[in-house]
């Protein structure tokens, strides 16, 4: 496979552009570029310009500020196939309200304003999906400030796993995964202390509803947590940020 095919591949397998005609994807295929980036590395900062969306090609990265005490505030995981910087992108601002930093060697592949935005001017149904992207966004994020504000611990910790598990690929036995997370961070996540969030842990794996496999989790069966966190809830909003396939390695 060359270049362009590789960097089409992973366009498809994203939510905006999956189901596209390869052919009809070439062209900002060509006119994309890819980036490497080590752990701990930077793919951009609090404030800078936002005139690029990113796909992750491998690897896994975040997105998080820094406190004026030093501490990071941990938002979201993202790995294979999942589309990065869309507020920012179609904001008035057009800067970053967050950093995005690698949590192990990743690669993204960069879509630029000049090349992207004649290309959404052709394919309106992928600006229709952006928005539905930028929708489901702001729902999941109403929905995890409410569960902060009137949940318990349990639920609001189980509704953090099942949208850091949808950074992965769900495995064959039907279970999902969460990224390498510190309970320090996962506390942050939840606005609670390390210890109330191992007690927590604690009680999921007592139940046989988690498991720790090297500093992941493992959910042994989302659709039955989703469907008890959901209970008496409105319906859940799932992130509309990835498709279920992995996208090739970049070249």
């Amino acid at each position: 496979m060359n270049p362009v095919e590789d960097r089409v591949a992973i366009l498809l397998s994203t939510y905006l552009f999956e189901g596209l005609p390869p052919a009809a994807l070439e062209p900002l295929a060509r006119s994309s570029s890819i980036r490497r980036v080590v752990r701990g590395e930077y793919v951009f900062h609090v404030g800078d310009h936002a005139d690029i969306l990113y796909v992750v090609a491998s690897g896994q990265v975040k997105d998080s500020i820094v406190t004026e005490d030093g501490d990071e505030i941990v938002h979201s995981f993202f790995g294979p196939g999942m589309v990065i910087g869309e507020p920012g992108f179609f904001s008035a601002e057009r800067n970053r309200v967050m950093a995005l930093v690698a949590v192990e060697p990743s690669t993204v592949l960069l879509l630029d304003r000049e090349h992207l935005l004649p290309f959404l001017q052709r394919h309106p149904d992928v600006t229709t999906r952006a928005l539905e992207g930028l929708a489901s966004i702001a729902r999941s994020q109403t929905e995890l400030i409410t569960a902060l504000a009137r949940r318990s611990l349990h639920d609001r910790l189980v509704l953090r796993l099942l949208d850091l598990a949808e950074t992965n690929t769900e495995r064959p036995d039907g279970a999902a995964v969460t990224p390498r997370i510190s309970q320090s961070t996962l506390a942050s996540m939840v606005g609670v202390s390390r210890e109330n969030v191992n007690r927590a842990i604690g009680a999921l794996v007592a139940s046989g509803s988690v498991r720790r496999e090297a500093g992941r989790y493992v959910l042994v069966d989302p659709a039955t947590l989703r469907r008890e966190v959901s209970s008496g809830w409105p319906p859940l909003v799932r992130r509309n940020r990835r498709s279920d396939r992995l996208a090739r390695p970049a070249t």
